[in-house]
């Protein structure tokens, strides 16, 4: 890596197109679900929609249940561990759009 690709800079990057890319894969499902309510296309849940909302690979670090935290009760404190990871297809298509600004967007 060159000094103007630092690793900061590699992070933020990546962490920016994978969370753009999530929302507008959110944001794609919602209109596509929509659609296939409106045009008698299998409902809400269909097979577009899933395409672009469902997880293709999960990560989750609590109790196992769908992307909840893993919570210590100790009467007067409540603790609350957790960390998820969701990766659906426009999360990646953001990671190789942002990767790409990255790559283009340093000083010339």
């Amino acid at each position: 890596m060159s000094r103007n690709n630092s690793f900061g800079r590699l992070f933020l990057f990546v962490v920016l197109g994978l969370i753009i890319g999530g929302v507008l894969g959110e944001c794609l499902g919602f209109v596509f679900g929509k659609l296939g309510e409106l045009m008698n296309a299998g409902g809400y849940n269909n097979i577009v929609h899933n395409f672009f909302v469902k997880p293709f690979w999960a990560f989750n670090t609590g109790d196992g249940s769908d992307m909840e935290p893993f919570v210590l009760n100790l009467y007067m404190i409540k603790i609350s561990f957790g960390l998820a990871l969701k990766l659906n297809v426009m999360s990646l298509v953001g990671l190789v759009v942002g990767l790409y600004i990255m790559k283009w967007s340093g000083e010339r």
